[in-house]
């Protein structure tokens, strides 16, 4: 696990202190290591988190031939399989680096290499002889890549901060100012201009001379989702199958590996499942637990006492209103999901840099409340549609008569969901409560590969079609982007056995029956690991994670506000109407409207941020200028096995 990053200029060297500068901007990603490579126009970077191969030969920029070069984050789990096939083709290995295995892989296969990879990945590959890169996400997107283009240069990296600091001008875009994190998610981009995210299981090929870009999909998951056997006992032994092999591959490590506990099902099963059928010394067993509003808090501790594990407890956590802009910047969000990176924190102040966690089962599985609605839609238009059958076919008599012999649901409608205007709010919606502090144009971001599918998603009911919708077109990427930033900020890498896709694939094909069973959301799940979770785990149905922290708008915020607001910069901000918000804050202040003080909470959101992110970018240019070798870095900044 790492951190990438890549500049392209079309007409002009780029110049090395930028590249050295976005690889200061994420060292978090990459404490143990970092490379630069530079052939003509291009520069490759990146920030090392030894996890495989500790030794010298996992260091990056890589190359095995001085053809291809690559910059690589993640694991590919089934490296050593394919590995294995290589081997058998002629191709000799110098590391145990998965690195390694995919640029040979690619060698060998071109693109198509992506199709045998089970695992995490961002990825960029240079071919000094086609004079090309491209740039490779997984198929869910759990590793980000951010993209800059803008005709004249080309710039990519893990995070959105190793853009800004680069010598482009980066600026907020008002235009998508006011969309949410998850919006912007769904549409694969961000609030900065010019600055978009390659979308999951797809891939940028980039030309050297023009910048001309192709982006096209290398895997679609409508492609991908299985027949399902409908006997639920088989099904049950699939799931476990599937999800006890997903475990299996997500071990390998050369450091030692974590895991936590947040008291609901699912990281409750991958604890469960670790202390029965996983036991070694490379796992530290000890739960990580955050008390701090948890509901499910008790769950949590009666599953370490179960297994007679010694739990690190996280507690009595709070902030003041100035830790809010490193905390925005480093989750590189206007959400406050402070409460991950405690945990990740303290992972690594017990020296672990892996965990594994139980990410990724309510997206295939439904276990938001959400979903349960969608269920009953589905329920219930099915109802209809019988009902429909025997008037059809006997006649309303018949069914009147039915109806009232076996007390049949009566006043059922037919549910129409328009699946596209739900997902995407409109220009009007989303900036009408703030049209007064600016003006922003309406831009069309729905992603063209959401489109194209979405002929295709109408064969399903509403409840798995949405459950496909959100994997794959950006709900799925909000969750990931909050836990890559909370755990990498301290450089922990996340391992998610429900993410795998052999898994995940599978449980977005079962049917809705098999979601919702006695009682009970994500069934399946529960009634095939019932017998080895603690009695209070499985008896609890509530939805648990860790929540955003909340404002509670007390006196030290509103002070510190009323100061933010008050200064000079954000009076003559370019984006927003400084002075009105400003005085609309005061009145609302005077008069303790909370409504109102939490409706302009959002510009204290997007300045802090942005504040954090100029914060970073002073830091990594006073680097340059007080290291006389920032610029100047040995020539071989980089690895080459063979």
């Amino acid at each position: 696990m790492c951190g990438i990053n890549g500049i392209i200029h079309k007409n002009l060297k780029p110049s090395k202190s930028e590249i050295y500068k976005m690889n200061h901007s994420i060292k978090h990603r990459g404490p143990d290591g970092s490379g630069v490579f530079e052939f003509e126009n291009v520069l490759l970077g990146h920030v090392r988190l030894a996890i495989l191969d500790l030794s010298p030969k996992g260091k990056q920029p890589m190359s095995c031939d001085e053809r291809y070069w690559i910059t690589f984050n993640g694991e590919i789990y089934n490296f050593k399989s394919i590995q294995d096939e290589l081997k058998k083709l002629g191709h000799k290995f110098f590391s145990k680096t998965d690195t390694e295995v995919i640029l040979k892989a690619y060698i060998e296969w071109g693109e198509s290499c992506f199709h045998k990879f089970n695992g995490m990945w961002s990825l960029a590959i240079l071919d000094t002889k086609k004079r090309e890169v491209i740039l490779s996400r997984d198929r869910y997107g759990v590793k980000p890549c951010y993209y800059y283009s803008d005709g004249s240069k080309f710039i990519f990296s893990s995070e959105i901060k190793g853009i800004y600091v680069t010598d482009s001008d980066i600026e907020l875009d008002r235009n998508k100012t006011l969309y949410t994190e998850k919006e912007l998610s769904e549409r694969f981009t961000t609030r900065y201009k010019n600055i978009n995210l390659l979308p999951p299981g797809h891939l940028i090929r980039l030309d050297l001379k023009s910048l001309n870009i192709s982006k096209y999909r290398w895997w679609r998951c409508l492609d991908h989702i299985p027949k399902m056997d409908m006997n639920y006992k088989k099904a049950k032994e699939n799931i476990k199958a599937l999800l006890n092999e997903a475990i299996k591959i997500r071990l390998t490590s050369d450091v030692k590996i974590a895991t936590s506990l947040s008291g609901g099902i699912d990281s409750g099963i991958i604890f469960s499942e670790l202390n029965k059928n996983f036991t070694d010394n490379n796992i530290d067993l000890n739960p990580f637990i955050f008390k701090d509003n948890n509901i499910c808090f008790d769950n949590a501790l009666e599953l370490s006492s179960l297994y007679k594990r010694d739990p690190y407890i996280l507690e009595g956590i709070s902030y003041k209103p100035e830790e809010f802009r490193t905390l925005y910047g480093v989750s590189e969000s206007t959400e406050s999901f402070f409460s991950q990176i405690q945990i990740y924190k303290h992972q690594k102040k017990q020296g672990l840099k892996v965990s594994i966690d139980g990410h990724g089962a309510d997206e295939c599985l439904g276990g938001y409340g959400q979903n349960l609605t969608n269920f009953v839609f589905d329920f219930q238009n099915n109802l209809v549609d019988t009902y429909k059958s025997i008037q059809n076919g006997y006649g309303q008599e018949e069914l009147i008569k039915l109806a009232s012999r076996y007390n049949f649901a009566d006043n059922v409608a037919k549910t129409n969901f328009n699946y596209l205007k739900n997902r995407y709010r409109s220009h009007k919606e989303i900036n009408q409560k703030y049209h007064e502090y600016f003006d922003a144009e309406e831009l069309n971001l729905i992603p063209d590969f959401f489109l194209e599918d979405h002929e295709d998603l109408e064969q399903y009911g509403i409840g798995q079609k949405i459950l496909i919708a959100d994997a794959n077109y950006g709900g799925l990427q909000w969750l990931l982007n909050k836990w890559d930033k909370a755990s990498m900020a301290n450089s922990v890498e996340i391992r998610s056995p429900f993410l795998d896709y052999n898994f995940f694939q599978y449980a977005l094909a079962l049917p809705d029956a098999f979601r919702i069973r006695g009682g009970k959301n994500k069934a399946i799940l529960r009634d095939a690991y019932e017998d080895i979770l603690s009695p209070l785990l499985v008896s609890d149905k509530r939805k648990q994670g860790l929540s955003a922290i909340k404002n509670n708008y007390y006196n030290d915020y509103l002070e510190y506000t009323h100061d933010l607001y008050s200064s000079r910069d954000f009076l003559n901000y370019e984006i927003w109407d400084g002075k009105k918000i400003s005085a609309d804050f005061d009145l609302a202040k005077n008069n303790q409207s909370l409504d109102e003080i939490e409706k302009l909470d959002i510009f204290f959101r997007l300045y802090e941020m942005n504040n954090g992110f100029l914060e970073i970018k002073k830091e990594a240019n006073q680097k340059q200028s007080d290291e006389s070798d920032f610029i100047d870095k040995p020539k071989h900044d980089y690895n080459i096995l063979n």
